[in-house]
Parts: C-alpha cells; sequence; structure tokens
C-alpha cells in the first residue's frame, strides 16, 4: 500500500509538472508573461515538493505522512471548489485526493503510531 500512495503522489506530480510546462509555453505568447511565468514556477515548485515526499513515501519516512495528507486535503478543497465551475475538472481532482488520501492513510499507519526512541 506505501508504494500505491507513492504512485499516487508521484502521478499528481506529473500533473503540477504538466502544468508548469503548459505555462511556461504559454508565457511566451503573452505581451505580458510575468503572471504566467509565475504560475509556472509555482507549480513547478509544487510538483518539485511532491516528488521530494512520493520517494519519502516509498522509503517509508514519518514525515512524509502529514505532507501528503495536507496535500490531499488541499487538492480535494480544490476540486470541490472546482466542481461548480468545471464538473469535468473538479470532481477527478477531488476523487484523486479522496483515494489517494486513503492509500496515505493506510499506508501511513505505523507512522502515526508515537515513536518508540
Amino acid at each position: 500500500m506505501t508504494r500505491l500512495a507513492a504512485i499516487g503522489v508521484g502521478l499528481e506530480a506529473l500533473g503540477m509538472a504538466v502544468a508548469a510546462v503548459a505555462y511556461a509555453i504559454h508565457a511566451t505568447a503573452l505581451p505580458e508573461p510575468a503572471f504566467a511565468v509565475g504560475l509556472a514556477a509555482f507549480f513547478g515548485l509544487t510538483a518539485a515538493g511532491l516528488i521530494m515526499v512520493a520517494r519519502a513515501l516509498d522509503r517509508g519516512a514519518r514525515w512524509a505522512v502529514s505532507a501528503a495528507l495536507t496535500w490531499q486535503a488541499l487538492q480535494t478543497l480544490a476540486g470541490i471548489n472546482l466542481t461548480g465551475i468545471r464538473p469535468a475538472l473538479g470532481v477527478p481532482v477531488a476523487i484523486l485526493g479522496v483515494v489517494v488520501g486513503v492509500a496515505v492513510l493506510v499506508a501511513g499507519r505505523p507512522a502515526l503510531r508515537p515513536s518508540e526512541d
């Protein structure tokens, strides 16, 4: 289950990286590209952070569980918010957030117990 959670977060990172590239390409066609460049940087940095979380989940790091759960909560809320505007995008984003969040919870159960150190 840990591998499944890591793959789920990794797929989300891939989606963010695709958005970063799309905004970077879009910025080249704009007369004022600052906003699109900023979005590309935001999505790129978020993708990098999610890749680190996915790798840490796969290795069993305790800190990755809280980072992944925080991201899943934010993603689920964003998907719910998008449902009113673009249901075709919002519903899959919200469902992915819930499914990966459950996988992270199940995989991270040992990490949620107090440390024996």
